[in-house]
């Protein structure tokens, strides 16, 4: 059977007519829709001066061009079922697959009535109307805009470092504070529980002693080294000022001046600590007592009772009504009765009757020496002290030889006595201090530091001196009271000096002792301050330092030497009886 011409495509065999009739009108609307879509999925079908339409020629590969096509086969489909008027009587089980259809041509007629509109209806909207991509910047705005960014940026950042700078200084400040108030409650309440006082007025003997030691002249050979040494020093302080260094740079320079002294019998260590058993104590205060409370207690008692005796009937007797006062703790910590402490005006009954002089629990020997000290132990910046070698030579003098002079050393420190009834064994005499400078005996002298750039102050400076020059005077009372058995003899008073720095700032502090009310108590006094910056104040310094160096390895040899022989002449008379 032959094909039929594809201008007048037959209906398939067997497939069912569907829809009502095709008429011309209906024809032609659905021609004019068929067109309509094909032009809008096209890319747009631009209209000729002639008004006939070309179609543009999209990729094979668009989407678009795959939904064209299968809208165009459907299409097609249904106008051939259009052009068939027959009916058919068959109507299969099953709707059978549609074959594919040539594209028609849409009729000429028909193109020109309905181009206009589909051209009109596809005809781009108003620019103004529809969205559009911002507009490119220029690059003069693009500067413009790049460099506010830049401000903005650089704005936040530096309010960022503002605040982290300004959290950083109020809490070092806070540190600070609590720092300050620490070492001013140390000072006010734990060096005055030891009887430590700063800036006190010294005696007049005192001050003659300390004036006769500082104020002595250098030769006119020796004031020009020292010239040259407080030239070096100031140098130094200049330095680590510059570079703001720690505290142990700062020190640097004092302890390269100290050296270039070239003095004899003089031996230095840095961050030796004392000895505990020669920290001030609290000593223990009997002149109060808080026993006469008892008696107001007692009258308040009496009182409570005549105010009940009075309210009550007259020819009843009244029953006396016993206040019970306040508990009390006992020396163990452990609450009492009043009754074992006062006496009531009511007679208690036996079983209640207790010693009315009970004798008090003896007190309890400490273990440690930390215990009894509320102060730290020093380790001082610097100890001077003189030279053991130096002391046993001059031992020689007193009538020692060299080996029996180091065995008594050795025996003073081995020896364990009692100094007073309230406190434990203790070595006879500490001869050498330091455990960690075993050849340094009888410190004179220490130096203490803080370096301005970490924010320390020289305050914490003077508390720690104060205390390793309590110390020493601890030990030198201990050997004026073994030499003279107990007496006191009119010798010259034992002053101390220490310096205490901070930065480029120096401070000279005399130190003593005085009896007052049977307790020793530690006093000292600011004596000068420089500030070693200036050359002329290093100079000066470094002569006081100088003569304070001198006395120590001198006179102030001499004054310990003199009584540990009349201690060892002593211990041997006491041997030979």
């Amino acid at each position: 059977m032959a094909p039929r011409p594809n201008s007048a495509p037959a209906k398939k065999k067997g497939l069912p007519k569907t829809g009502p009739r095709a008429t011309p009108i209906v024809k032609k609307l659905m021609q004019a829709s068929s067109i309509r879509t094909r032009v809008r999925l096209q890319n747009k079908l631009p209209i000729s001066d002639g008004g006939q339409s070309h179609p543009v020629q999209s990729s094979p590969t668009s989407p678009a061009l795959v939904l064209q096509q299968a809208r165009a086969k459907r299409k097609r489909s249904r106008d051939a079922e259009a052009e068939t008027d027959k009916p058919k009587d068959e109507r299969p089980s099953k709707q059978l697959r549609r074959s594919p259809r040539r594209r028609l041509k849409p009729p000429e007629e028909t193109l020109p009535k309905y181009a206009e509109a589909e051209a009109e209806f596809d005809k781009p909207a108003d620019p103004s109307e529809q969205p559009q991509d911002p507009p490119l910047l220029s690059e003069k705005d693009s500067r413009s805009l790049q460099s506010v960014f830049q401000e903005v940026t650089s704005s936040a950042a530096s309010n960022s470092l503002k605040r982290a700078a300004s959290n950083r200084s109020r809490a070092s400040s806070e540190t600070g504070t609590s720092s300050t108030n620490i070492n001013a409650f140390y000072r006010r309440k734990n060096l005055a529980a030891v009887k430590i006082r700063l800036h006190a007025n010294p005696p007049d003997d005192v001050e003659t002693t300390i004036k006769d030691i500082i104020n002595t002249k250098p030769l006119q050979q020796r004031q020009a080294e020292l010239h040259v040494i407080a030239q070096g020093f100031r140098d130094g302080c200049l330095k680590h000022v510059r570079a703001q260094s720690g505290e142990d740079d700062f020190l640097a320079p004092l302890y390269q001046a100290i050296g270039a002294l070239c003095l004899d019998n003089l031996c230095i260590h840095e961050k030796a600590a004392w000895r505990e058993e020669l920290k001030p104590v609290i000593r223990q205060q009997l002149h109060y007592s808080s026993s006469f409370m008892a008696g107001i207690q007692q009258l308040e008692v009496r009182d409570a009772s005549a105010d009940d005796a009075s309210v009550h009937d007259t020819s009843i007797p009244p029953r006396k009504r016993q206040q019970k006062p306040a508990k009390q703790k006992s020396a163990n910590g452990n609450y009492i009765s009043p009754e074992s402490s006062m006496v009531n005006t009511s007679t208690p009954p036996a079983s209640d009757v207790q010693d009315p002089s009970p004798m008090p629990p003896p007190a309890p020997v400490p273990e440690k020496e930390e215990d009894r000290s509320p102060v730290k132990t020093p380790h001082p910046d610097l100890l001077m002290g003189l030279d053991l070698e130096a002391l046993i030579t001059a031992l020689s003098v007193q009538g020692l030889e060299k080996d029996d002079a180091t065995e008594f050393i050795e025996w003073l420190q081995d020896e364990m006595v009692q100094h007073e009834l309230d406190r434990p064994l203790e070595p006879m005499l500490l001869v050498v201090p330091a455990p960690r400078a075993l050849d340094l005996a009888f410190p004179f002298a220490v130096v203490e530091g803080k370096a301005y750039s970490t924010g320390k102050q020289i305050f914490e400076a003077e508390n720690q001196a104060a205390v390793s020059m309590a110390c020493a005077l601890n030990l030198l009372h201990c050997l004026d009271r073994i030499a003279n058995r107990g007496t006191s003899p009119d010798t010259p008073p034992r002053v101390l000096f220490a310096i205490t720095t901070q930065g480029p700032i120096h401070e000279l502090w005399a130190y003593w002792t005085v009896v007052k009310s049977g307790v020793r108590v530690f006093e000292s006094k600011l004596w000068d301050s420089w500030n070693v910056l200036v050359l002329e104040r290093a100079e000066d310094f470094m002569v006081k330092l100088n003569s304070v160096c001198l006395w120590g390895t001198g006179p102030f040899l001499n004054s310990v030497a003199e009584p540990l022989g009349k201690v060892a002449r002593n211990a041997r008379e006491a041997t030979a009886q």
